[in-house]
């Protein structure tokens, strides 16, 4: 099956998805990318009570019914298949594990994404053709290695608060001496 381009997928949410009989599966919800192509790989489908489930289904499998069920969509699995699909966090990228075993249950093939000689994920060559007119050295290629990390930064912000308090005001004493009170003026 042919790759989905991102701005279909994107258009597709929300969506209804539809099994191979034409039963309502639920609507499709987000779009996940491929670590290492960065193209769109998965698709959840909101199941369930108020489409509080989500099952993740390859993105590729996912086609336009396109039989008088207007915009609706559809997958090659069964509601069994999609509800039983293993349980991943939306809220954090697949692990390889997690990717194979997704793979593993819709029945598809898991390529490990490759690897370099130290372990690393595989590098990049940048290869650039750049036209100067000057006479000299060219400038050699270099090796670019893209890395996404977590960053913490922590912030202090003055914050004002406002508040009701009570203070005392003196004024000083009528010039003259005062004994009584009954002496100060009213």
């Amino acid at each position: 099956m042919a790759s989905v381009d991102i701005d279909t997928a994107l258009a597709w949410r929300g969506r209804t998805v539809r099994d191979p009989d034409g039963e309502k599966l639920g609507t499709l919800g987000d779009i996940y990318l491929d670590r290492e192509s960065d193209l769109p790989e998965w698709a959840s489908i909101r199941t369930g009570l108020f489409g509080r489930r989500e099952s993740h289904v390859p993105l590729s499998a996912i086609e336009p019914a396109g039989d008088g069920d207007g915009d609706d969509l559809r997958v090659p699995y069964t509601k069994a298949e999609v509800e039983a699909a293993p349980r991943v966090d939306p809220d954090v990228a697949l692990d390889e594990e997690e990717e194979r075993v997704l793979y593993e249950h819709y029945g598809r093939e898991y390529a490990k994404p490759a690897t370099s000689d130290t372990g690393d994920r595989a590098e990049m060559i940048r290869s650039e053709e750049e036209v100067e007119v000057h006479e000299g050295p060219m400038r050699p290629t270099e090796r670019v290695r893209l890395r996404k990390v977590l960053v913490t930064d922590h912030e202090e912000r003055t914050i004002p608060v406002r508040k009701e308090v009570v203070q005392l005001e003196t004024e000083p004493p009528p010039s003259g001496r005062i004994e009584h009170v009954e002496d100060v003026d009213r």
